[in-house]
């Protein structure tokens, strides 16, 4: 049987009802959430109030304690709790305003706040500035003086950073005042991260920064077993990185004073005296020594340095030895001991000494004030050593500065099959510096001497020896060309001479030294000759040169200006000689008197005979 439809509708199937029971259900939820919010807001509300005042307090004494300075808020201040509680405070100044920040953001738990005990987890410092003077005095504090003073202020940070665990530094600038700190010299567009542990025990800073006008990245990890404000050793990891100069350390430092470290050290740089200047920003020029790469094991005790282990490679050279510093003073003191199988000290000479390329480079002041900036002694000794053109074998040598004279003494060292040795000293502690050095050589080969020097016209062969001395004003190379004075001794014996034949000296009459030219060579049994060399003219004190045909004996001088050579002297033949080239002994004279004289290398010979024989 089908039921009947539509089904009768009772008072409780009524649609509306439901709908009214649900809709005043939530409004009710909803009036008790809002009167809720509403006595939280009420009660909390002093309580922000009175939490923004103690955030501002809270953070106010940390930056204190954390900085050794007082500190001032002159701009605005905002305090915020949600996603979490921080405080902004706008033109923060620390001290007289050395130190400035434009925004300082600090994080905390804002129950601490509350309770008026609680530690900032995190600092964001927007483009703080920082300007210390160069005459400042020394303080306990992080901020004021540079150089020494930063490590005691970084142990200092380190001591009062407990329950700050990130610090982030952006667009930061540190710029030094005075009159060595000019134009470029600091700190700028610092980003830097400081992280430290929840214990205390590791520490981490990485970021970029531009230094002196150089993009540079810098980290480091600091780690060790105990909480790092209580000093102690710690494990330190260190790297920098700037076009200029990259530096690495991995190994051991005493975080209470950092003057005590053990560990590889390893520099690295494409031009000595940019990275120095980059590193340090000396007043002095410090001679360009090229590429230099340094390793070695680091040994730091007080202001005492070594470097055991060191590899040095300067320029195309490669050395090993050891290296010492001491830092107690003014001046740092530089020693060493190195070894090196192949050495060339020329881009060191040439650059103190620069070759002039134009006529303004003779009147450009040399790099002789680098002496003043260090003390230093190095021992070396190389196997090959390479001095301009000239070559030493076997060679040990000190290089020493201090008090504004550098030294090179060769105190022994083979050059062409003899034994030499020489030192240059160059003393720029005058107005007017001035360079003196002396060689002494004995058992030199005396035809590669000759091509060394560029001595063509005239070649020189057998076994010789050498006393030189000289002496000049080493402003600079107009200077030292006008100024130079040199004397010198050359001894040869059984060599030979080509070039000329010194016949041409025994017979009356006139004619052009070329007509004494030949392939050939004339040997001698000894050949004396005393030379000075006065600006740029070449006084012959004393020549003599004797072989089976005679002796000839000369003095005179050369004018290196107009190339003119004036030189008077006699020729004697032996009775040997003369019974060979003429009919009768009493044919020829036995004494024969010259004079040279005109634009060398073919000056006009005129002979006579002597009129004391």
């Amino acid at each position: 049987m089908r039921p009947d439809w539509p089904a009768p509708t009772t008072q409780a199937d009524l649609p509306g009802k439901p709908r009214r029971r649900a809709l005043w259900r939530w409004l009710t939820v909803g009036v008790g959430s809002a009167l809720a919010v509403f006595v939280l807001l009420a009660a909390l509300l002093p309580g922000l109030v009175l939490g923004s005042d103690a955030a501002r307090a809270l953070v106010v004494d940390r930056l204190e304690a954390l900085t050794g300075q007082h500190v001032s808020i002159d701009g605005r201040i905002d305090f915020a709790v949600l996603p979490r509680a921080r405080l902004s405070l706008d033109h923060v100044r620390f001290g007289d305003g050395e130190f400035t920040i434009d925004t300082l953001v600090a994080n905390f738990s804002l129950l601490d706040v509350f309770s008026g005990d609680g530690d900032i987890s995190r600092l964001v410092l927007v483009r703080p500035e920082w300007r210390v003077s160069e005459a400042e005095p020394q303080s306990e504090s992080v901020l004021p003086g540079t150089g020494g003073s930063l490590l005691a202020g970084l142990h200092s940070l380190l001591s009062r950073m407990q329950g700050i665990h990130d610090v982030e530094i952006r667009d930061g600038l540190f710029r030094p005042t005075g009159q060595r700190f000019a134009q470029r010299r600091g700190v700028s567009n610092a980003n830097v991260k400081i992280a430290q542990s929840g214990s205390a025990d590791r520490l981490s800073v990485s970021g970029s920064f531009v230094w002196n006008g150089q993009p540079t990245t810098v980290d480091l990890d600091v780690e060790a077993d105990r909480p790092l404000r209580q000093g102690g050793q710690s494990n330190v990891d260190f790297s920098l990185d700037s076009p200029a100069l990259a530096a690495k350390f991995s190994g051991v430092v005493q975080l209470q004073n950092f003057r005590q470290a053990q560990g590889r050290l390893s520099l690295v740089t494409q031009s000595f005296s940019r990275g120095i200047e980059w590193l340090f920003a000396p007043e002095t020029q410090i001679p360009e020594l090229g590429a230099v790469d340094l390793a070695g094991d680091l040994f730091l005790e007080g202001g005492n340095a070594e470097l055991r282990q060191a590899d040095l490679r300067i320029g195309g050279s490669e050395g090993r030895g050891a290296m010492e510093a001491r830092f107690e003073g003014d001046t740092p003191v530089i020693g060493g001991t190195l070894a090196f199988n192949d050495l060339n000290l020329t881009p060191i000479a040439r650059s103190i000494a620069p070759y002039p390329r134009n006529a303004l480079d003779f009147e450009r002041p040399l790099g002789v004030d680098f002496a003043t900036a260090i003390q230093m002694e190095i021992r070396l000794s190389a196997s090959e050593l390479t001095l301009g053109t000239v070559p030493f074998q076997d060679v040990a040598a000190v290089i020493s500065a201090a008090n504004g004279v550098a030294k090179l003494d060769v105190g022994d060292a083979t050059l062409f099959g003899g034994r030499a040795q020489a030192a240059i000293t160059v003393d720029g502690r005058a107005s007017e510096p001035r360079v003196e050095g002396w060689v002494n050589a004995s058992g030199i080969d005396a035809a590669p001497l000759m091509s060394v020097l560029s001595i063509r016209s005239i070649a020189l062969t057998g076994t010789s020896t050498i006393r030189a001395k000289l002496e000049a004003p080493a402003e600079n190379w107009h200077a030292i060309l006008s100024g130079l004075d040199v004397t010198a001794h050359l001894e040869a014996n059984n060599g030979a001479i080509s070039g000329f034949d010194p016949s041409v000296f025994a017979e009356p009459g006139a004619r052009p030294l070329r007509a004494g030219t030949q392939d050939g060579s004339i040997p001698f049994s000894a050949l004396d000759a005393e030379i000075t060399l006065n600006g740029t003219t070449i006084d012959f004190d004393r020549m003599t040169l004797a072989n089976d045909g005679g002796k000839l004996s000369a003095s005179g001088r050369y004018f290196a200006q107009t190339n003119d050579i004036d030189v008077a002297g006699n020729f004697e033949a032996l009775t040997a000689a003369l019974a060979s080239t003429a009919p009768s002994p009493a044919a020829a004279p036995k004494r024969i008197e010259f004079t040279m004289r005109g634009e060398w290398p073919d000056p006009a010979v005129t002979t006579a005979p002597s009129a004391v024989e």
